[in-house]
């Protein structure tokens, strides 16, 4: 074998310009497809690395509905089935004294870092005792907070820091290979853990949802046992408290499925796109070996009449295709490395993830079997030809050696409709994915402005205990951020659009609360009055909100209404004056009456179906975290630093986080959709051009085959365009034939299509006809040059060539 490899090394070596070509295209796919299996792996195969990670699972009221603190403490009482038990939830930390910084942080109970299995690297986890009312402060750090920030002091445990402007003392710090894996936090780093107090009165709530559960197994459990006994204890906590927990149905799911159910499918995609690169890149080099064979039929032939058997002649033409992979893998590798950078750069994850993406031993391992897999698709083409080899046949022949032209002939036909029928699969896959993105983003063009700046804004610590010291201070920032120069409209918001929020139940009409039954969801944002302003946002019934809307003369509420809500619950009636109230048995928190309705914002994400939604004015549902937002008739980032000064003036220990622009915001909540995109585009124009160096080449094999008819045809009378026309008609049959292949494989691969598109109602003509298009134009530049040169060919010296 050894010998076959120092043969084809020489023979390459010989033509370096087709070894050049051969590798460089085997390269892409190798590097593409590497780069690829990286992000798969580090995103959703193994997207963390914890001590028994199929033990970690998360708990839910229902379909990713929170619990409720008083359900979390009955689940935690009665079940058996996890070894820890906790309940988070996420909150901004304010870090520092002047010139604090904001950083992600969550408060949790005892059970949450220990169902990760981790423990702290220094120090201790979180104590019952740490949640107590009037105990000291305290908090866990992250690795990395520890050393950027306090520039890993050894003795930090044990000393206070200024969290939330009180002095707490710091009593563990995590592993620097710790990732807090979390549904709610999935590009964000957690920096900081705090205990969770849980008051008296919080303990008795089962209506209000809003802690993330996550327990740890028993050694031996499964999710199926857990769930059936979440399930059980259901039941009875039903039959207990049918008002509250009625519709609830505890559901148990592992922490690898919560955390890859979104990107998974996407990402798998994309691998099985690239895998289409890859079999492209294959089926191209299987041609050019295929067409070089043809020039060493004389040679194989040589070696039958010695004594050559098949087996020695298979050897010979797959330590071709080997070589050629062994080089592309190595140059395949350095493209992986770049292209990893790109997908590290575009992924929707966090930073963790993101560093995960990497040539690691198994990704290396994984290059070196796709070069295999290279080398094998490669190279049987040519050795099935060269098995065929026949020294009567090359007798025969005439001194072109044409043994075996019919059969190789009909294999590269094949292999090139093969390459046009996988481009324009990924031809109309990308047409859909790009048109789903700018219908995404033509569905919130009301937000994509860069006249808007917004920030966020955390209010912690023992002078914003009280609600009334919150509005106090939200009333006065909003008055001096009015002043400003450039400012043309200011708005307050406790959520912004597309980054989802809190909801509540409403009864509408004449609905009377009955727990069994499912009412309207209603989100609900407290905004301040020029928020609709600010925002763009159209108002298309009634009047906006006022100081008084807090309180109405009824005792109600008045609200601000989106058209969603208007549809749901008034369709083709009036809704000013309508009124609705929370759905509760007795004593609703709120009872509303409808006085203006505006346009609709997406509320869970750019591609979520709109909610009805609710607005609210202040002070009454004033929380600790508000989002600020600034208009202005320029590009408002401008205003950063006044935004800044202006906080700065009001109080030094609170610190912005988030400032972006609107345009920005909408940018982030399509991220994914714009990298599946991108990436899916990207293949399907490396695809294409493969395949039009593969028409190319096939094409210009041909023509050298038909070189003396050629000739003939032009010394009988033939003219320039008669040839022409006889090659583009040869190339395009093949692309007419490849449409058709395709066209089938698009239709089959359509379900699959239809779960992850956008708002894709099937298979219609226009993405069909672009991609048909697409393929066409790429082919007939393809076919054009060597078309060009045949039907310029001096007849004399056709008929020349013996």
């Amino acid at each position: 074998m050894l010998t076959d490899l120092r043969l084809a090394f020489r023979q390459l070596a010989k033509s370096r310009g087709f070894a050049a070509i051969a590798t460089l295209t085997l390269a892409v796919g190798i590097g593409a497809s590497t780069a690829m299996f990286s992000a798969l792996r580090a995103l959703v195969v193994h997207p963390f690395d914890y001590p028994d990670s199929d033990r970690i699972a998360q708990v839910w009221s229902g379909d990713r509905w929170p619990l409720s603190p008083a359900d979390f403490l009955d689940l935690e009482a009665k079940s058996r089935c996890f070894e820890h038990f906790g309940f988070y939830q996420p909150n901004t930390v304010n870090l520092g004294a002047e010139n604090a910084q904001a950083i992600a942080g969550v408060r949790a109970t005892p059970g949450v870092l220990p169902a990760f299995g981790v423990a702290p690297l220094l120090g201790r986890g979180l104590k019952p005792e740490d949640g107590l009312p009037g105990a000291t402060p305290v908090a866990i750090i992250s690795h990395a907070l520890w050393q950027q920030t306090f520039g890993g002091a050894p003795d930090l445990v044990g000393r206070t820091v200024r969290l939330n402007g009180t002095d707490t003392t710091v009593v563990g710090i995590m592993p620097a290979s710790f990732e807090f894996a979390a549904p709610w936090m999935r590009t964000e780093n957690c920096q900081v853990w705090l205990p969770y107090e849980l008051g008296e009165d919080e303990r008795k709530q089962r209506d209000s949802h809003y802690l993330c559960g996550i327990g740890r197994l028993r050694v031996g459990g499964t999710i199926g046992a857990a769930n059936a006994e979440l399930k059980a204890i259901g039941k009875q906590l039903t039959a207990l408290y049918p008002d509250s927990n009625t519709r609830k149905e505890f559901l148990v799911r592992s922490l690898h499925y919560e955390m890859t159910r979104d990107l998974g499918e996407k990402v798998w995609l994309l691998f099985g796109a690239v895998g289409l690169v890859l079999l492209v890149a294959c089926a191209n080099v299987a041609s050019m070996l295929l067409a070089r064979s043809a020039q060493r039929q004389g040679e194989f032939g040589v070696r039958v009449a010695l004594g050559a058997t098949r087996g020695r002649l298979i050897r010979l033409a797959l330590a071709e295709s080997g070589v050629l992979a062994a080089l592309g893998v190595v140059l395949g590798l350095a493209l992986a490395f770049g292209g990893i950078e790109i997908l590290r750069a575009i992924a929707p994850a966090s930073d963790a993830r993101r560093a995960a993406i990497t040539l690691d031993g198994f990704t290396v391992l994984f290059a070196v079997g796709a070069a295999g897999f290279t080398a094998l698709c490669a190279g049987l083409p040519p050795a099935f030809a060269a098995a065929r080899t026949s020294v009567a046949g090359i007798i025969r022949s005439d001194a072109r050696g044409a043994v075996g032209s019919r059969s190789r002939h009909a294999m590269l036909r094949l292999l090139i409709i093969a390459q046009i029928a996988v481009a324009f699969v990924l031809a109309n896959v990308a047409a859909l994915f790009s048109a789903s993105y700018f219908k995404i983003l033509d569905q919130n063009k009301l937000l994509s402005t860069d006249r808007v700046l917004s920030a966020r804004l955390s209010l912690r610590g023992p002078a914003y205990k009280e609600n009334e010291d919150r509005v106090r201070f939200w009333q006065k920032l909003n008055e001096r951020l009015q002043a400003l120069p450039g400012v043309t409209a200011v708005g307050l918001t406790t959520k912004l659009p597309l980054e989802g929020g809190s909801n509540t139940s409403a009864l509408v009409n004449d609905e009377t609360y009955d727990p069994a039954q499912q009412r309207t969801n209603v989100e609900r944002s407290s905004v301040t009055p020029g928020y609709f302003q600010t925002m763009g946002l159209a108002l298309v019934r009634g009047r906006n909100l006022t100081a008084t809307d807090d309180m109405t003369k009824d005792g109600h509420l008045g609200v601000v209404v989106n058209r969603a809500f208007v549809e749901k619950a008034w369709p083709d009636k009036d809704p000013i004056g309508k009124i609705f109230r929370a759905n509760q048995p007795k004593d609703p928190w709120y009872t509303a009456t409808v006085v203006g309705v505006v346009e609709n914002l997406r509320q869970w994400g750019a591609t979520a179906k709109v909610q009805p939604e609710m607005y609210t004015t202040p002070p009454k549902h004033w929380g600790n975290s508000v989002y600020i937002n600034l208009r202005s008739s320029q590009p408002a980032s401008f205003l950063a630093p006044l935004l800044r000064q202006t906080l700065a003036e009001l109080d030094r220990e609170l610190p912005l986080e988030d400032i972006r622009t609107l345009d920005q915001v909408v940018r982030q909540a399509t991220a994914g959709e714009r990298a599946v995109a991108g990436l899916v585009d990207f293949f399907m124009a490396t695809a294409l051009g493969l395949v039009a160096v593969g028409l190319y080449g096939t094409l210009s094999y041909h023509i050298a085959q038909r070189t003396r008819e050629i000739g003939v045809r032009l010394a009988i009378g033939a003219v320039g365009r008669d040839i022409l026309r006889l090659v583009f008609g040869q190339g395009l049959r093949w692309v007419a034939l490849g449409l058709l292949l395709g066209l089938g494989g698009t239709f089959a691969l359509a379900r699959v299509l239809k779960t992850l598109v956008y708002d894709m109602q099937g298979l219609t003509a226009p993405p069909l006809l672009l991609a048909a298009a697409i393929v066409t134009v790429a082919a007939v530049g393809a076919i054009f040059l060597p078309a060009w040169r045949a039907a310029k060919m001096d007849p004399l010296q056709a008929l020349r060539l013996d």
